[in-house]
């Protein structure tokens, strides 16, 4: 018998976060699950309904009725992994090398020289824009990263179209289109015209991954899968990445310090298993928003979190001092 509790905060937005979502705060709800052998794990519940999920308020009605909506299953896998570690006293930096993490930027107005100096005396290889605020400008910016040496992955959110994605791409010179690494969902999927943005440059597939006909494909129409442990199943997106040979970037999903090391310890996880298959890792999201008394206790080196105090996922004393109200079934 597996216990809930949880406890709601909100995440107030530096700026905005997309093209898709106003800079309006966000809010979702750690979760405390204990299981009947005592173990205790923690993790975060933190719905985009933009991007497809259930609303955080159904899923939690639909928990209370005995049902786990499929971000709520990788939850408890993540809080079953964190209870171990906790168990066991051990962190999840303790015997994995740390992974490197893309820099994140929501707006392309900060993409200039000096900028792109100091991330690069940081130790940053690989910068990430969110795409579709203004495509002229974004254009304007990438022959900047390019000019500074970094790799660049762009993000549409599945909001471009394939008429103006090809416009976009066949006016990106060949010299900055070679620092591309790959374009991140850059309309919605559609076997064929995916196929067709791939002759252009690398192709990422995100918020689309569940509209693809996995069991039926020959040949994926993309070169990397963007893991997000948060929302999807690992141990099946790492068999579609070695069955299509793809690689694949793990990432946070824009939610609370807590996930974003619960999916940073799965990217380490992953780097140690697979090795050459496993990009750089996007974990770096805590930073889009106001600094609270968890992610203050983040640190980096560079594109690498610097280990955190206490067991699993790490906040003890913070998780230990929060109000946790029981999640009541039905």
């Amino acid at each position: 018998m597996i216990q809930f509790f949880f406890s709601p905060y909100k995440l107030k937005p530096i700026g905005n976060l997309n093209a898709a979502s106003p800079a309006t705060d966000r809010e979702g709800v750690l979760l405390k699950v204990q299981w009947a052998d005592g173990a205790v794990g923690y993790a975060d519940l933190h719905p985009w309904p933009e991007f497809g999920d259930i609303s955080l308020a159904d899923q939690l009605a639909d928990l209370r009725r005995g049902r786990m909506s499929a971000q709520v299953e990788q939850c408890v896998w993540l809080a079953r992994k964190d209870a171990q570690l906790r168990k066991d006293k051990k962190s999840i930096f303790d015997g994995v090398d740390k992974i490197k993490n893309n820099y994140l930027v929501t707006d392309y107005k900060k993409i200039q020289p000096g900028f792109l100096d100091e991330i690069k005396k940081e130790g940053f290889s690989t910068l990430k824009l969110k795409m579709g605020h203004n495509l002229q400008g974004e254009a304007a910016a990438l022959s900047h990263v390019a000019a500074a040496g970094l790799k660049i992955r762009l993000d549409f959110n599945a909001l471009g179209r394939w008429q103006i994605f090809e416009k976009f791409m066949s006016n990106v010179p060949l010299t900055v289109r070679a620092h591309i690494e790959y374009v991140e969902d850059p309309f919605p999927f559609d076997t064929n015209t995916w196929q067709d943005a791939q002759k252009l440059v690398r192709i990422a597939i995100d918020s689309q991954y569940d509209k693809v006909p996995w069991q039926t494909m020959n040949h994926a129409p993309f070169d990397v899968i963007v893991v997000k442990p948060a929302k999807m199943d690992v141990d099946t997106a790492m068999s579609r990445c070695e069955k299509f040979n793809l690689k694949a970037t793990i990432t946070s999903y824009m939610d609370h310090p807590v996930g974003v090391l619960s999916a940073l310890g799965i990217a380490m996880e992953l780097k140690k298993k697979y090795g050459e298959m496993i990009l750089d890792a996007g974990c770096f999201t805590h930073r889009l928003f106001q600094m609270d008394v968890f992610s203050a206790e983040l640190s980096n080196q560079g594109p690498y979190f610097m280990k955190t105090k206490g067991t699993g996922v790490g906040f003890d004393d913070l998780l230990g001092a929060l109000p946790w109200q029981p999640l009541k079934l039905n």
